[in-house]
């Protein structure tokens, strides 16, 4: 009778420990922000022992406040368990699962955590097969002989030399007096070595041929209207000469802003492209015009209007200093409407391009936070819009710093701030585009924030896509670039105010389509994609 007992009681327990033990977790999911932090959660047993265990020790969990617990009654019983976990600093989200294990039946609870990215998802979707402009470059003003500091040789590998910041285009100045011709040689020849464009353009004619007159208020001079085939022999015997120097010039500008300095009236400049312009295109060098300080539509007009001057103006060319980006200002707004519908006007029809010849952003006197806050808000963002305007080349006033006005490397005796290269910030800014945009074709993208400026550019044979983005918040994101082809490799550098040109790492979904990029606050990312 006593072991029938025992076993009857043996029975009897077996069965309230199966109907009545378990352990589990209240909750079965659990969403964190991105920073480090803690959470309380509950659990509820009963007629158990419980443990606590994860899978693994690598992940967010870095302290739980109780990992076992006991209850030999079958009635309920909770706990609250903190938890603390570290901060995620990755793009992606990520996930820790947590069990609470019964050990008197092995019966698993999961809590699953997960924390958010560091970095909210930015979609940048390519359209590669909507295709704009043709881009030929970007570079700057071979500082002129005649008024300030020659650039060095060191100064202009920084710049246009093997492993520099990749210029692409370099202005020269077309000096009046042939004995100065030499000056710009050694400079010219070093940027051909790395296959940059180089075109010239004249400030005044030779003295000889020029007058001084007054109109109203106003003295200036001007080219004698006898003397335009002298003037045209003049930029020809340039063109010959340099070649002569082994300096192949791309092409050549009839004037340097023909409305505020060495004037012409836009009826000259029409007159004389028509009458002398093929002369200097014969040379096999493309011929641009009109160069108007405010790429004002009186003096461009004219030439558009005109089928024999537009067909021997192969490059419409002008400057922005009138301002380009405030398109709160009616002026402005005006002015970039107009520049940016001549491509589709009249330019692309012909086989035809814009370029932005002359334009600087003075920095002077602005410590390092709000120089480079103000660069990325003017400069980057001008040659952003420039290149959305359909320009196809974006060439910047002194590569040089001197007296005051901003350059792409340092004046000695500047006292603003540049890196330990003598770099400053619009140089890299201006490198961003010019590594990244150089001879590629404008195409499709779209961003999904306005304040993400976005242009991307393709290839010839369509195998390679680049983007070049402008955050303009104080807050990062993870660029997710789509792209309709699977991305093989990826690569991208970034620049803000702490750093320049740096790499940073790019990630490929398991599809290759998506391609995740950091993009910081305040921060210019380029990346380049092999499809």
């Amino acid at each position: 009778m006593i072991a029938l007992t025992l076993l009857s009681w043996s029975c009897s327990d077996d069965k309230i420990d199966n109907d009545t033990s378990y352990a589990k977790f209240l909750r079965t999911s659990l969403e964190v922000s991105q920073s480090a932090g803690e959470v309380i959660i509950m659990i509820e047993w009963s007629a158990t022992q419980w443990e606590i265990v994860m899978d693994t020790d690598i992940g967010m969990v870095t302290y739980i406040s109780q990992t076992n617990g006991e209850r030999s009654g079958n009635e309920k019983d909770y706990a609250q368990i903190k938890i603390r976990y570290s901060g995620n600093s990755t793009l992606e989200s990520r996930t820790q699962e947590i069990f609470l294990v019964n050990k008197r039946n092995g019966e698993r609870s999961m809590l699953e955590i997960e924390q958010e990215a560091a970095y909210t998802p930015l979609s940048v979707t390519l359209y590669p097969t909507v295709r704009y402009q043709h881009v030929v470059g970007f570079g700057g003003m071979y500082n002129p002989k005649i008024w300030i500091q020659m650039i060095t040789e060191t100064e202009m590998n920084k710049m246009y030399g093997p492993g520099g910041l990749g210029y692409t285009v370099l202005r020269l100045m077309v000096y009046p007096n042939e004995a100065d011709w030499s000056a710009d040689i050694e400079g010219a020849k070093l940027a051909q070595l790395n296959g940059t464009i180089i075109f010239a353009t004249p400030w005044e004619s030779p003295e000889d041929l020029s007058e001084t007159i007054k109109d109203g208020d106003r003295e200036y001079k001007r080219l004698k209207t006898e003397n335009y085939q002298a003037y045209t022999d003049h930029l020809v015997k340039y063109i010959n000469y340099m070649k002569g120097q082994g300096v192949n010039l791309y092409a050549v500008s009839m004037q340097n802003e023909p409305d505020l300095g060495f004037f012409w009236r836009p009826e000259e400049i029409v007159s004389y492209l028509k009458g002398y312009g093929s002369q200097i295109r014969a040379t096999g060098v493309k011929l641009m015009a009109p160069e108007a300080c405010g790429f004002h539509p009186e003096y461009s007009d004219p030439i558009l209007n005109d089928p024999e001057a537009f067909n021997n103006t192969d490059i419409l060319a002008g400057h922005l200093y009138q301002g380009f980006i405030d398109l709160e200002n009616g002026y402005v707004r005006d002015r970039y409407n107009y520049v940016s519908g001549l491509y589709d006007r009249k330019l692309a029809a012909a086989g035809k391009t814009w370029w932005m010849t002359e334009m600087y952003h003075n920095d002077e006197g602005k410590d390092l936070d709000a120089i480079w806050k103000f660069q990325q808000d003017n400069f980057g963002k001008e040659i952003h819009m420039s290149m959305e305007a359909y320009c196809s080349a974006y060439v910047y006033w002194y590569l040089k710093r001197s007296g005051g006005q901003c350059g792409m490397i340092d004046d000695p005796g500047s006292t603003v701030s540049v890196n330990d290269k003598g770099i400053a910030k619009d140089g890299y800014i201006l490198s961003h585009y010019a590594q990244y945009a150089s001879n590629m074709t404008r195409v499709k993208v779209e961003t999904g924030d306005p304040d993400v400026l976005a242009t991307a550019y393709v290839n010839e044979d369509g195998r390679e896509m680049t983007v070049v983005m402008l955050n303009m918040k104080e807050k990062g994101f993870n660029a997710r670039i789509i792209s309709p082809s699977k991305v093989k490799e990826g690569s991208a550098v970034e620049t803000t105010k702490e750093k320049d040109m740096v790499s940073v790492s790019a990630t490929f979904s398991s599809d290759g389509l998506t391609t995740s990029v950091l993009l910081s606050a305040r921060s210019i990312v380029s990346v380049r994609l092999k499809l």
